[in-house]
């Protein structure tokens, strides 16, 4: 499917919009933006599986040191 997707984009000019918590999907991404309590907190250009996980292990240290959940 990510395949599909991505070629939809590069062959065709069509924009995807996804919504995902799976680092490996997003890494498929041009861009990641990442939203909590519905603000804007995070963007990244031309992510990778691993990146895109490194951040969300970021966010979860933050979230348990500042008692956000």
């Amino acid at each position: 499917m990510l395949g599909l997707l991505g070629r939809a984009v590069r062959e065709m000019g069509r924009t995807v919009v996804m919504v995902t918590h799976d680092p490996v999907a997003a890494g498929h991404a041009d861009e990641v933006v990442s939203f909590a309590d519905g603000r804007l907190v995070d963007r990244m250009a031309a992510p990778t599986a691993e990146r895109v996980l490194d951040r969300l292990k970021a966010f979860d240290t933050r979230a348990l040191t500042t008692g956000a959940e």
